[in-house]
């Protein structure tokens, strides 16, 4: 099997669950035409920004040092805009401005982020190394404890054009229980963590603050859906099927990027994985902060059964 098809993180299990032939598609780089002024690229670098702003607000950073580091991360011009979503360089500039405003003010009074190796815990990334030489990466974006209490807590920074904004969305994300991985190294005896969602809604320029309690048992049931993924797409590859599920060829007022040509053959598609990219492929996870296998995944599991919540 093609090791990008066994590279596996939240977002590419969400397309898994909605279009396989979608995720192998993508995976194995298959050629499609994009127009240059491609509105995810505007969507990615906006919310990019927005987070990486509300980290360097967590870090004491000044509000002229926040804003530009902003100007310095923002890769897209800086005239783009998507009017209909509120989206802007100017726009993630006043999110960025609001929330160091909130933060002044005593928003998250009493919790500090969080050391790991002397640094800031911001945009932690882990690895699961896990059967059959597949991985599942991800990343944390920050977290934090109370100085008194010691409570912890994890806060996930996210950007929506929607007017409203409802718990379900968020409450059983997958996303937040792969965050357990990164706990386990900073807080080994941890047995249940908090949450934040911390949702900017860019049409009505406010925060929406969304909090859920998590618990270990949760990641029992994870790690079991994860298993039953992978032997999914191992299934998918034997057979050389991987299903095409047109109810997700349109999404988000959207044609999928493959609809004009998911039915031709892989081979037309997609490129083979060169050896110089499969060792790029390897040296970009070696960087990843923490690596944990399976095995380490379920002696900390055990260990945490009986633990009280």
């Amino acid at each position: 099997m093609d090791p990008r098809l066994k590279n596996l993180s939240y977002s590419s299990l969400l397309t898994l669950h909605k279009c396989p032939r979608k995720l192998q598609l993508y995976k194995l780089n298959a050629k499609i035409e994009q127009p240059e002024d491609a509105p995810q690229s505007l969507t990615f670098q906006y919310g990019h920004t927005v987070g990486k702003g509300i980290q360097d607000v967590l870090e004491h950073k000044t509000i002229e040092q926040c804003l530009w580091e902003a100007f310095i991360e923002w890769e897209v011009e800086l005239d783009s805009s998507n009017p209909k979503q509120n989206k802007s360089f100017w726009g993630a500039l006043a999110a960025i401005t609001q929330f160091h405003s909130m933060y002044s003010n005593g928003y998250l009074e009493g919790y500090e982020l969080v050391q790991y190796q002397g640094k800031p815990a911001c945009e932690l990334s882990f690895v699961i190394h896990l059967p059959d030489g597949f991985k599942y990466r991800g990343f944390v974006d920050a977290v934090l404890e109370h100085k008194i209490s010691g409570k912890v807590l994890v806060l996930e920074a996210k950007t929506t054009s929607a007017t409203s904004v409802n718990p379900a969305q968020y409450k059983n994300s997958a996303q937040a229980i792969g965050y357990s991985i990164v706990l386990d190294a900073l807080f080994p005896a941890l047995s249940s963590y908090e949450v934040l969602y911390l949702v900017y809604q860019t049409k009505s320029e406010s925060f929406v603050q969304l909090p859920f309690e998590k618990s270990y048992y949760s990641r029992a049931l994870w790690i079991r859906e994860l298993l039953l993924d992978i032997e999914c797409i191992k299934m998918y590859e034997e057979s050389s099927i991987y299903p095409m599920h047109g109810e997700s060829c349109y999404e988000f007022f959207r044609e999928c990027e493959y609809l004009q040509t998911c039915t031709l053959s892989t081979e037309r598609l997609t490129t083979p994985l060169s050896d110089e990219d499969a060792q790029k492929l390897e040296d970009q996870l070696a960087e990843f902060q923490i690596h944990v296998t399976l095995d380490q995944l379920i002696q900390s599991q055990l260990a945490k059964e009986g633990t009280p919540e």
